[in-house]
């Protein structure tokens, strides 16, 4: 119950912290910027202690939680035990909001050092309460007897189900968070963007952008690779696997990150495809938002051998307003300052190493077309 009630306020400082950010605006070092920072802190503990509370719960063996029932059992070795935390639905979304608040605490200060801090917290700590509100709606502290209106409150399983037998493998302790680290790192190019685009600072916000996006690209990419090496070498599943629409989805903004890699490094040199690299950053994050909407909203059910089948509505619902908040937060932001984007001198020479560098960008963005394009086919019939 206790982790329950502090997601709620979780949710409620997440609220808060975003409208103070916002407010400090003008005077980031005037009083609302020091209520958003103390909001802050304040969610990043929350955030922390809620994990605590749901790890302790685990290791523990508290069947009396839905979740906990469903995923673990005593026979567990300690590691698998600890894996439980991101098997299913809920504990995968809080592991992407441990992840975020993570960042989010190392990413306050740097921002706040280089004059970035109020635009970029508002908008990191907006997607701090969409996640936390998806986790207050369906949460991972669900007592059993709530899911299961026939036994008595207070009942208590002797034991749980356990993990899928495919699943009790070491890479389900490596493979998950390192790709979750991954998604919650895109978020704060897409922030920066955004940061850029309400301050007219069209060049500066990338170089505040190029350590976070190196960073975020070689770490969803190293979790690709990894889920694929799970997938080839230890579940011997074959070829079929890379056809699996949820493997392809986390791939969709690993190719839009790597194109942004480059076309970033030619905006430093020449100031040129201001333009693209606003539009690739928040491509980008709205992928992973879409990745994870293919994954876990239920609409590959039928398509995919590891995607989460019947979440509910109101994941489903969620997830598809978070993308649509974003992305037209992004891009219609990216319209309104789009006449003022094309200032800058753009013109390469033929042959040039910014010129094969944008054609590789467009080529990167070609592959992801068609990715997208085979990932959403089973929507698209439906439809």
């Amino acid at each position: 119950m206790i982790g329950y009630i502090l997601m709620i306020i979780n949710f409620v400082l997440a609220i808060f912290s975003s409208f103070f950010f916002f407010a400090s605006f003008k005077n980031p070092d005037g009083r609302n910027g020091l209520i958003a920072r103390v909001l802050f802190m304040a969610l990043f503990t929350g955030i922390i202690a809620v994990a605590a509370i749901f790890m302790f719960n685990i290791l523990t063996h508290n069947f009396q939680y839905n979740y906990i029932w469903s995923y673990s059992n005593t026979e567990l070795s300690f590691g698998l035990l600890m894996s439980t935390f991101y098997a299913g639905q809920e504990g995968s979304f809080l592991l992407w909001l441990v992840m975020l608040a993570i960042i989010g605490g190392f990413l306050q200060p740097n921002m706040r050092k280089h004059g970035y801090e109020s635009p970029v917290m508002g908008i990191f700590s907006l997607l701090l309460a969409f996640v936390t509100l998806m986790l207050v709606l369906k949460s991972p502290f669900t007592m059993v007897w709530e899911a299961f209106p026939e036994l008595a409150e207070g009942f208590m399983p002797k034991e749980g189900r356990g993990l899928n037998p495919i699943l009790e493998n070491v890479w389900i302790i490596i493979h998950p968070p390192i790709l979750f680290v991954g998604y919650a790192l895109t978020s704060v190019p897409y922030a920066l963007a955004i940061a850029g685009l309400i301050k007219k600072d069209y060049q500066g916000w990338i170089k505040l952008a190029v350590p976070w996006t190196l960073t975020a690209t070689a770490i969803l990419g190293l979790g690709i690779m990894l889920g694929g090496f799970w997938a080839y070498e230890t579940l011997g599943w074959g070829g079929f696997w890379g056809w699996d629409p949820v493997e392809n989805s986390s791939l969709l903004p690993w190719l839009s990150s790597v194109a942004l890699v480059h076309t970033i490094l030619v905006q430093r040199k020449s100031g040129g495809l201001v333009r693209t690299n606003f539009f690739l950053a928040i491509l980008t994050f709205i992928l992973v938002l879409y990745a994870t909407f293919l994954t876990r909203s239920g609409v590959l059910g039928d398509f995919s051998v590891h995607s989460f089948v019947d979440p509910g509505t109101v994941v489903y619902t969620i997830l598809l307003s978070t993308i649509i908040i974003f992305g037209l937060l992004g891009f219609v932001m990216l319209l309104i300052r789009y006449k003022e984007l094309g200032n800058e001198k753009n013109e390469f020479k033929m042959i040039s190493k910014e010129n094969f560098m944008a054609i590789g960008s467009i080529l990167l963005l070609l592959s992801l077309a068609v990715t997208m394009y085979g990932t959403s086919f089973p929507i698209i019939s439906a439809i």
